[in-house]
């Protein structure tokens, strides 16, 4: 006689390929540890059912590495030819395939969630009227909790779970909600975009979002509430007044007979209640007890019990790893964890959480435990040998990790690193970076180089708020940089042109250069594609361009050449002047290291114009564009003619345009510079012409994309044309 838990591991193992039981690498559900949480079980209540089954030949177990799980080779199991045919003649609950609905974005792997029929009802009665917030304490199971309030909702709507983490902002949430479609950054564009859509959003671990990034969460969020049709789901370790439009949900303890599930049939039912209510009927409680433990007498502490019982049994090097992974921001791959070697021990006693095969975390419960547990001398030097650690791994977050431990152990050193890696933030998660300077601004006050360091790092982000508060702690040329950014980000032109002199005058001839190269490109670019230069417009950039010194300017000068050719051919060929479009072309191919690409960039560009202007076919033009993009060696050069192409063909082409747009690079692929971010505004502006179901939210995204790149004319004139349509 199969038991239903026997059924239950079978089903769970079912659901995996033959061709798994050959393979070296094997994924984490069907080692011990992931069949119990993918069941929700106690793991000590597998051991009978899987020895029973394996005696009945219905399974089989065998030594494989777990992906993720270290370099020792496990125990893991697979169903035999003789338990799938079991499944499908005997069993009528699990034989049959039952029909599931794909949760987007990284839910919990759980197959059953035990008990919480009546809470589930509740909030799907709350979520008929608005948004929810599900908290309790740590280890009380609100994610599974509300993964199977999902796995309902998901039967008649798209249900998009992400998890947040310390270095979380909105943009990152939406990303993992929406992992399959380039979406906007800018809030009110994302609200557009979901204006129509009925889909359930959840944010797992919302209380783990920092001071720096939660106003403009909380403003998503409040914004997406006054749209009837979405609803999110937030669960958080405590309740809070924040998130006003939503209704607030306390899970509280599990009831006892789910609790008596979750410890097996293996025991008296008698024994698994004891355990059940001394440990609170508190559902992580309960997955690590071990029949070896001794349970406490009563409920009344379940951190004592953790604290006493479970951390105590561990080896004094176990301790100081379990206290080097609590003081971890953010999950790390496992294979990149101070603590990779011993992975799999840690596991098996499910003091982790997973999020798949590879990234991992400590158990919050435990984490609290130990970080409680900790003097600020012991937290300083635990900070210093993670950054050790992280300071010689090339994974991605590698760096952003480094940076955080190191700002929590040798604060003059963090902002003496960074300041010499300012100019290089594209290498960086800047919603990483913005939360650790943040953080180390709030534990050491507004220090001048930190306080400028968070502007420049708000710079790049577009966040003109940060940058405006940060300005009572600058002087000197700091603040008259910031200034002069902040002017430009909010398109104060008359207010640049007034700053700029005091600018250069402390700059090198090369820094002067770069400068007014960056404010001549901001000029011509100011335009709508297509359009003319004006006389004005074509004055003041060879105004700036006539103050770069070129004779000052050591062996950086053929760049600076370069750049002001470029401009200079840009405005021949906006302005049809083909003539002087080609002398240019022939002044920079005399010049022997120039790099070809320039050349056919410049070239390719004039075809274009020259089709527009009615003297090349298109025929002609499309063979020249598709020859020439695949020579030029800087994809966002080749991707910006491409796109340069679609905009010319919009006029005419509609359907040749749509389908050459589904083909460029999306903007989110190349490294934030100025020139991409202005690729990104004329992409999202031709979507809002090809894409009429998302216009507006296109529309929306351009302009604030051009107002980032300083193109304040275009923006103006883009947010007219945006509020007709609204």
């Amino acid at each position: 006689m199969v038991s239903k838990a026997q059924l239950r591991i079978l089903a769970w193992l079912n659901k995996h390929p033959e061709s798994l039981e050959t393979s070296w690498d094997v994924t984490r559900e069907v080692s011990l540890p992931g069949i119990a949480e993918g069941l929700g079980v106690v793991r000590s209540a597998l051991n009978l059912p899987l020895s029973k089954l394996e005696r009945s030949e219905l399974i089989f177990k065998r030594m494989a590495h777990v992906v993720g799980g270290g370099s020792r080779r496990r125990q893991i199991y697979h169903i035999t030819p003789k338990g799938r045919a079991h499944l499908e003649e005997n069993d009528v609950d699990f034989s049959k395939h039952r029909t599931t609905f794909e949760i987007v974005g990284n839910p919990p792997i759980i197959d059953e969630i035990f008990g919480r029929k009546k809470e589930r009802e509740k909030c799907l009665e709350i979520l008929n009227e608005k948004s929810l917030l599900v908290s309790g304490m740590p280890g009380i199971g609100k994610s599974a909790f509300v993964l199977s309030l999902c796995q309902e909702l998901a039967q008649k709507n798209t249900v998009r779970w992400a998890v947040a983490d310390q270095f979380s902002d909105y943009n990152t949430i939406t990303s993992s909600w929406y992992l399959d479609e380039l979406f906007p950054s800018d809030i009110d564009s994302i609200c557009l975009k979901l204006q129509n859509s009925e889909d359930i959003l959840v944010i797992d671990d919302i209380n783990l979002v920092s001071q720096r990034h939660i106003d403009s969460l909380q403003e998503l969020v409040g914004k997406l509430c006054d749209i009837s049709k979405v609803r999110l789901i937030l669960i958080s370790r405590e309740s809070s007044g924040s998130f006003q439009d939503l209704s607030n949900f306390k899970l509280d303890a599990l009831d006892l007979t789910s609790c008596c599930a979750m410890l097996g049939e293996h025991t008296d039912k008698s024994n698994r209640e004891n355990i059940a209510k001394s440990l609170g009927n508190h559902p992580l409680a309960l997955k690590l007890y071990q029949p070896e433990y001794n349970v406490p007498e009563s409920s009344s502490n379940v951190i004592e019990y953790v604290e006493n019982v479970v951390l105590n049994g561990l080896s004094k090097q176990q301790k100081v790893m379990i206290s080097n992974l609590s003081l971890e921001p953010v999950m790390i791959e496992a294979k990149n964890s101070i603590i990779a070697e011993e992975i799999d021990f840690f596991d098996e006693q499910n003091l982790v959480r997973w999020d798949g095969d590879r990234f991992f975390e400590l158990q919050y419960l435990i984490r609290n435990v130990s970080r409680s547990n900790m003097s600020e001398d012991e937290r300083k030097a635990i900070h210093e040998t993670l950054a050790a650690h992280w300071l010689i791994q090339e994974s991605k977050g590698a760096k952003e990790n480094y940076f955080y431990h190191l700002s929590r152990s040798n604060t003059s050193n963090f902002i003496s690193q960074l300041s010499e890696q300012i100019y290089r933030l594209e290498d960086f998660d800047t919603a990483a970076l913005a939360t650790v300077v943040s953080d180390s601004i709030y534990h050491n006050g507004p220090e001048k180089n930190l306080v400028y360091i968070e502007s420049k790092i708000a710079q790049q982000r577009f966040e003109p708020a940060i940058i405006r508060k940060n300005l009572d702690h600058l002087n000197g040329d700091e603040l008259l940089e910031m200034q002069f950014v902040l002017a430009q980000i909010e398109g104060r032109t008359e207010d640049c042109e007034q700053m700029l002199d005091d600018v250069l005058q402390n700059q090198t001839p090369l820094e002067k250069a770069r400068t007014l190269i960056l404010v001549a490109s901001q000029t011509l670019e100011d335009r709508l594609p297509s359009s003319p230069v004006s006389k004005k417009v074509e004055q003041k950039i060879e105004n700036y361009l006539k103050q770069i010194e070129l004779k000052e300017i050591g062996q950086e000068r053929q760049s600076i050449i370069v750049a002001i050719s470029l401009i200079k051919h840009s405005i021949a060929i906006a302005n049809n002047n083909f003539a002087t479009g080609l002398e240019i072309i022939e002044s920079l191919s005399n010049i022997g290291s120039i790099d070809d690409s320039i050349i056919i960039h410049l070239q390719t560009k004039e075809a274009i114009a020259e089709y527009l202007f009615g003297t090349k076919t298109l025929e002609q033009v499309t063979n020249f564009v598709e020859a020439n993009c695949q020579q030029i060696d800087n994809l966002l050069m080749a991707e910006s003619l491409k796109l340069r192409f679609v905009e010319v063909l919009l006029a005419d082409n509609i359907e040749a345009a749509k389908t050459r747009f589904n083909q460029l690079t999306k903007p989110d692929n190349f490294t934030r510079s100025n020139t991409s971010i202005r690729y990104s505004a004329r992409w999202w502006l031709v979507h809002s012409k090809i894409f009429s179901s998302s216009s507006k939210s296109s529309l929306r995204e351009s302009l604030m994309k051009f107002r980032e790149a300083g193109c304040g004319n275009v923006a103006a004139e883009l947010e007219s044309k945006f509020h007709t349509q609204v």
